[in-house]
């Protein structure tokens, strides 16, 4: 018999300009364990469309060089980008940069 796969729950914080893409600043989302930042970010582009990923992404799976992602206050730059692995409970804090000068 085979075991079900577990799932993590991965609370998600929208900052700066995303909550007028999203229509909300926080969501939950199931994801299987073993995940990653890709993964979470796939599964939030099938929600809420072409319009989320595209201010995510610059190209398939190269994140705009304008957005912050943050797994429990690490920037996932320095945890393997995308690949970055998700805990159990973990907040990601998506925090578009505002270029300008």
């Amino acid at each position: 018999m085979e075991a079900a796969q577990t799932s993590i729950a991965v609370k998600v914080r929208f900052m700066g300009d995303l909550p007028s893409v999203t229509g909300h600043r926080d969501t939950s989302v199931a994801l299987p364990e073993g995940a990653n930042v890709g993964n979470l970010l796939e599964s939030l582009s099938r929600t809420y469309g072409n319009g989320f990923a595209s201010r995510i992404y610059s190209a398939p799976a190269k994140l705009q060089h304008t957005m912050l992602i943050f797994v429990d206050g690490e920037n996932i730059k320095g945890h393997g980008g995308l690949a970055a692995p998700l805990g159990k409970e973990v907040e990601i804090i998506m925090l578009p940069v505002i270029c300008g000068g």
